[in-house]
């Protein structure tokens, strides 16, 4: 059975989709962190957090439920709430790490810290994919310019364009967690440069945080 999606609209909403996954978020962000901290493999393992996340919302949206999200002001807030403080938290505690590292001698041969059990990565991955109410947002201002309504299934019109989302938004955070996990780890990895990543991360995820709790419910 051919797939109920206008060609057309499609390309147009790939060539959207492309640009928009290059717009720097608290998920390339987090993959970034995790593959320079703790190797390619935790960058995919974010990845793949990720995409299930954007999964969820695209599921979400096809069964409508998103819609009844952004329609709720308690419901809304509730999500908002919750993804700015675990925004926060994560760049609270990248902060921390840089104040605990200032009393340590630098000639002191440090060892590096254990990997982070890719369990955790995964659930960190979703979790800020998942209480993040902008996705909700944009699965219900912008995915429907590009459903048909003519060719009917619209539930399943809006599922698989929000998976295509995950499928591009993957295969660029894939490439993130390559690049930032190869030589360019070995260069940031150094305690000193390590110090100012943690800095820059936890501020950045902060404003992230701050960002998601200015989110008003407006998708019309």
């Amino acid at each position: 059975m051919a797939l109920p999606l206008d060609l057309h609209l499609l390309q147009l909403y790939m060539v959207a989709v492309c640009v928009l996954v290059l717009a720097p978020g608290p998920d390339s962000l987090l993959v970034l962190t995790r593959s320079i901290a703790d190797g390619r493999q935790a960058g995919v393992v974010a990845t793949v957090g990720i995409c299930v996340g954007n999964t969820v919302h695209s599921l979400l949206a096809a069964a409508g439920i998103s819609a009844l999200i952004a329609a709720s002001a308690s419901l809304f807030d509730l999500l908002r709430y919750a993804g700015g403080a675990y925004l926060a938290w994560i760049g609270l505690r990248s902060l921390w790490s840089v104040w605990t590292s200032r009393g340590a001698e630098p000639a002191v041969v440090v060892e590096a810290p254990a990997p982070a059990p890719a369990a955790r990565v995964f659930v960190q991955a979703l979790l800020t994919n998942l209480l993040n109410p902008k996705i909700i947002l944009f699965q219900l201002a912008f995915v429907p310019q590009f459903i048909a309504p003519h060719l009917g299934h619209v539930a399943l019109q809006t599922f698989i364009l929000g998976n295509i989302i995950s499928v591009l938004g993957g295969a660029y955070l894939v490439g993130i967690a390559a690049l930032s996990a190869g030589a360019a780890r070995r260069v940031l990895s150094s305690p000193r440069v390590r110090t100012v990543m943690d800095g820059i991360a936890g501020v950045l995820f902060l404003g992230f945080a701050v960002r998601l709790l200015l989110t008003d419910r407006k998708f019309a």
